[in-house]
């Protein structure tokens, strides 16, 4: 296998996560594939293999992209999907987008054990790039599928919290500025600041060989809309504690108090481009 260090090791995490679930007679989500691909892999799983939590949310957050993904085709007329962060994420085999021209974005190293278990093909495209390279952005626009027309969506799954916050907003003002005219969404998932201060303490990303740490993450949401341009704004927020509440045993309680099920839990952000006044 391809040797990981660092950030794109925490890939690692999902796919164990979602073959773990894939076993559950009731599980959440259903992914064969990944579990295909992990048993494939020569690494040792058996560290993740304990943590519920962890396997919880990263299920509850794919469950939920899914739908969110799905409701965006359904409305868009040009879907054009930018997986950012992509790893070995099966949402494309999941959902059966095989028709829907897509791009996979990661750094150099996941792209090519990616490319151990996936295809490029005429309508999906694999990025080998960091998501602050600004030129990746030109690869999509010079792609043969993408349209001025194209109504372009975002995924960014798993990564921001490892990026400090002025590379963040960074990210937003740059992919707002070039996006400007394909009714920009986005989907990402961000972490709590206290989260963050605390990765030694997480079940998995704690037990990886390469120790990468959180450096962004929110508590408020208006502290989050801080960093985002004008141009951009939430149209909703999802703590992943309002979704499956028995599978989160006794911490289901913790959907009724705001104060603390934006802190100790994830968060799906869905972000729209802001209507231009005439």
């Amino acid at each position: 296998m391809t040797q990981l260090q660092g950030i794109p090791e925490s890939l690692l995490i999902p796919l164990a996560a979602r073959s773990y679930e894939t076993e559950s007679p009731r599980g959440i989500i259903k992914d064969p594939l990944s579990q295909k691909i992990m048993a494939s892999l020569d690494y040792d799983f058996n560290k993740f293999s304990g943590s519920w939590m962890t396997q919880v949310g990263i299920s509850v957050r794919t469950w939920l992209i899914d739908q969110l993904v799905r409701r965006f085709i359904q409305q868009a007329r040009r879907p054009l999907i930018i997986n950012i962060g992509c790893g070995l994420d099966t949402r494309r085999q999941r959902l059966n987008l095989e028709d829907i021209p897509w791009v996979d974005l990661d750094v150099p190293e996941v792209i090519l054990l990616r490319k151990q278990f996936f295809t490029e093909t005429e309508v999906n495209r694999f990025i080998a790039k960091s998501m602050l390279d600004e030129t990746w952005m030109d690869d999509v626009m010079t792609w043969a599928p993408y349209s001025e027309k194209s109504e372009i969506l975002i995924i960014v799954e798993g990564v921001l919290m490892y990026f400090e916050s002025s590379e963040v907003q960074q990210f937003f003002n740059f992919v707002s500025q070039k996006f400007n005219q394909h009714q920009l969404q986005m989907i990402v998932e961000c972490c709590s600041q206290l989260m963050a201060d605390h990765t030694h303490y997480h079940p998995t990303v704690s037990r990886l060989d390469s120790k990468p740490t959180f450096k962004f993450g929110y508590n408020r949401l208006p502290d989050f809309v801080k960093i985002l341009p004008q141009t951009l704004l939430v149209t909703s927020e999802h703590s992943l504690f309002d979704y499956y509440s028995h599978r989160w045993k006794g911490l289901g309680v913790l959907r009724w108090i705001p104060y603390l099920k934006y802190r100790l839990n994830n968060k799906i952000v869905v972000i729209g481009q802001r209507e231009r006044e005439i």
